[in-house]
């Protein structure tokens, strides 16, 4: 499985830090966008089809960008995570998770996001997320999948055999 691309690397940081992630993604490519809540990004459950979300509390104070689980492992190309928090960000700068006006009726209506991504110098890595996508990640999911699930099993045998 490939961990890189051709597409260069936005950042190099040791550990995935997804509000440093987020900063710099914002200041390098949404810098026109104002920040007007706060926006809190975390990892979530590592979902099978979803790669991250947005949400608005309900006052419009804060915003929540959660970003599916398994992408801070290696084994996923940084640019997917880039791109995916890219992808939750462009939702805000639409009004979507956000206080901000509505650009549209529907989050992803006409490509909208795509061609954000693309008018923001996003869609070499948009293609590459999609292509690693389209290739890797439902086998590395069941893997990863697998494996929690076995460490799962393991956990609930040692709890049987320590009552016994």
């Amino acid at each position: 499985m490939p961990l890189a691309t051709d597409a260069p690397a936005l950042l190099s940081s040791a550990v995935r830090d997804l509000a440093y992630y987020l900063d710099q993604i914002w200041q390098n490519y949404f810098v026109d966008i104002a920040r007007v809540n706060d926006v809190h990004i975390d990892y979530c459950y590592p979902w099978k089809s979803r790669l991250g979300l947005i949400r608005l509390s309900l006052d419009q104070k804060s915003t929540f960008i959660g970003i599916n689980s398994l992408l801070q492992l290696r084994q996923v190309p940084e640019y997917v995570l880039v791109t995916t928090i890219a992808h939750e960000l462009t939702h805000y700068a639409h009004g979507f998770g956000s206080p901000l006006p509505r650009a549209c009726k529907h989050p992803h209506a006409n490509k909208v996001v795509e061609r954000e991504l693309e008018r923001r110098n996003l869609g070499e890595q948009l293609r590459c997320t999609d292509a690693w996508i389209d290739k890797y990640w439902y086998p590395f999911y069941d893997a990863q999948h697998a494996m929690i699930c076995s460490v799962r099993s393991a956990q609930r045998k040692q709890k049987v055999l320590q009552r016994g």
